[in-house]
């Protein structure tokens, strides 16, 4: 959902190399907007009411696994080539809060004006104060309360991960990639089996620990960013079998079982992404790396963190005041859903992007930013 760190003199060389990742990123967010588009017409998860052809389409929770591994590859990135020292806690806290916290607070306020006062009389429900302040300070994952926007949850998860990452990077150097991999993963596993087995402390599954260990994956992949690194022939195999073995699974169980598995299944998909980046970043996948970094994936992958924000009002807006009043046919509603919504999505998640995201990527002060917006020359 956030991009990649691009500090210093390793900003071009690591672009060049890690094109692929904006299509990457591209290519997730697409699929959780699809998935909402299919949940907006067919609101039965985890159970599939619509064809089986869009089955498919159900999964957007793994997109959000996927994000989730690129973000630890991609901010270990800078770190990896310099030892994996951050340069930096509170540096690097900071960066992050400056990069991911103000576009995320305008589209809470979007989401607030949406399903608060455009909307009230069918969604007016979904915010309150304690949610909107809940979310405000990123602990909805901890505090329960009404969502004014469903796909903020992984924001606050992420935001809490970012505080482990000089921990998880301690590791690393201390313990190596492996045993890093090891001891996160055996934590999470302990938390996701206290959670679900120790009554008063199932509130540890609202923190969905699995993703601080897909995290840890994203770390350990970017060794192959080390000088005379290489990523070994079978681990390509490795990652895709992971992949096939989901297909495997969804296909057999169905997408209850699936939606019940997800801590495990999330785990899969996570390995099978870190390895899958790891050979991408080594130079295989030669074909797949070109497509990922075409241009049309690398242009949506810089504003993907925008789509992900404020596709969900988009989507609604439009599904409320065209789709739904020129069809009832839940087919025919989910065709024009997914043109115009679509069309709706990536041109707003655009514009929001060069307003309230583009201006804190490239400006590292307020006073720069106010001199952007003005058109003046700021400095990067």
């Amino acid at each position: 959902m956030t991009a990649e760190v691009r500090t210093g003199s390793v900003a071009a060389p690591a672009r060049a190399r890690l094109s692929f990742l904006d299509g990457v990123r591209a290519l997730a967010a697409l699929y959780v907007v699809l998935h909402h588009i299919w949940f907006t017409v067919y609101p039965t998860y985890p159970v599939n009411s619509g064809p089986v052809f869009l089955g498919w389409l159900l999964y957007g929770h793994l997109a959000v696994a996927v994000f989730i591994v690129v973000s630890g590859f991609s901010l270990t990135v800078a770190p990896a080539r310099r030892g994996y020292r951050l340069g930096g806690v509170a540096r690097f806290l900071r960066r992050r809060a400056w990069r991911i916290l103000p576009p995320y607070w305008a589209a809470l306020g979007l989401s607030v004006l949406v399903f608060g006062l455009i909307t009230p009389e069918l969604t007016g429900r979904a915010i309150t104060l304690k949610g909107v302040l809940a979310h405000f300070f990123l602990v909805q994952d901890v505090v329960d309360s009404p969502k004014p926007n469903g796909a903020f949850w992984s924001i606050a998860i992420e935001w809490q991960i970012y505080f482990l990452f000089p921990l998880v990077l301690l590791l690393r150097r201390r313990i190596g990639p492996l045993w890093m991999v090891v001891v996160s993963t055996a934590a999470v596993v302990a938390a996701q089996l206290v959670g679900e087995n120790v009554g008063p402390l199932d509130g540890v599954l609202n923190l969905t620990p699995q993703f601080l260990a897909l995290f840890v994956f994203g770390v350990a992949a970017a060794m192959v960013l080390e000088e005379g690194r290489t990523a070994p022939r079978w681990l390509g195999a490795a990652g895709v079998a992971c992949f096939a073995v989901f297909v495997v699974l969804a296909v057999v169980f169905g997408s209850v079982w699936v939606d019940r598995g997800y801590f495990w299944i999330d785990l899969l998909v996570g390995v099978g992404t870190a390895a899958v980046l790891a050979v991408l970043a080594g130079g295989g996948f030669a074909p797949l790396r070109a497509f990922l970094a075409s241009w049309a994936l690398s242009r949506v992958g810089l504003f993907s963190y925008s789509v992900y924000l404020v596709h969900l009002p988009l989507l609604w807006l439009v599904d409320h005041f065209l789709v739904s009043v020129l069809v009832a046919d839940p087919l025919a509603r989910f065709g024009l859903l997914l043109v115009f919504g679509t069309a709706a999505v990536l041109g707003g998640s655009y514009l929001f992007h060069r307003v309230f995201e583009r201006p804190f990527m490239e400006n590292r002060s307020l006073a720069e930013v106010t001199a952007a917006i003005r058109g003046g020359r700021a400095t990067t």
